[in-house]
């Protein structure tokens, strides 16, 4: 029981971390929504300041960036950050009912938490490479204003934690069976192992029948006994 226990320690840590995850993404992407309203008013303003103290900046790359930026290029850029924090906060919101659920069952190996585990993992999947892709895109077209583009590259989220997610429902779904008693068909046929076991029970039978000989047997012995009394009383009729 104590890898039981370790699992339940796990998925208190996890739950935690899950609430803490959705908690700083929806803060995130809050905060992403503001700026972006607050360039759509001062951006100009704000990127004019930027670039007039790029030349205070060491980093010759991140001063040539500043220098080619442009306010709509800043709002979509920070767009795309909060689409990548509230698509984190969705992930983590199931993630957070997959932990509180398995604390509740007391065990990993149940059916809904195996249906839970397999749609957060496909749930992952569809969120990352959804979002990947719009900011993908949008990131190819504003590119294009960019100098020097090839050296900017885009990555999106990576969709393996996803299919590990899969997996460990498959995993998690055959522990289930195995607990609710669905067994393979080979378990299945242990029952039929038992059936020569039946044959010394019938046998026992079969052996009564000797005991109860004696027990008829015993009349037949009375009868002797009773021609002695019948000749006393010959005797004394004499």
């Amino acid at each position: 029981m104590k890898s039981l226990k370790a699992i339940q320690v796990l998925a208190k840590i996890g739950k935690v971390l899950s609430i803490i995850v959705r908690v700083c993404c929806m803060i995130g992407g809050i905060s992403c929504v503001v700026c972006a309203g607050l360039l759509a008013v001062y951006g100009e303003k704000a990127i004019s300041i930027a670039k007039d103290n790029a030349n205070q900046i060491d980093d010759e790359q991140a001063r040539q960036i500043i220098e080619q930026l442009t306010n709509p290029m800043m709002i979509v850029i920070i767009a795309i950050a909060a689409a990548f924090c509230f698509a984190g906060a969705v992930v983590a919101g199931f993630a957070q009912n997959y932990f509180k659920h398995e604390i509740e069952d007391g065990t990993p190996f149940t059916m809904r938490g195996a249906k839970e585990l397999m749609r957060l993992g496909i749930i992952y999947i569809a969120v990352n490479l959804g979002v990947s892709i719009v900011a993908g895109t949008v990131f190819a077209i504003f590119s294009k204003s960019i100098e020097d583009a090839d050296k900017y590259q885009f990555q999106g989220m990576s969709i393996g934690l996803g299919i590990t997610f899969i997996i460990v429902s498959v995993i998690l779904r055959y522990g289930a069976e195995l607990t609710e008693g669905k067994a393979q068909p080979a378990v299945e046929a242990a029952p039929a192992e038992a059936a020569p076991e039946a044959a010394p029970a019938e046998a026992a039978p079969a052996n009564v029948v000797p005991e109860a000989a004696p027990t008829e047997a015993a009349p037949a012995e009375v009868v002797p006994e009773a021609a002695p009394a019948e000749a006393a009383q010959s005797e004394t009729a004499e």
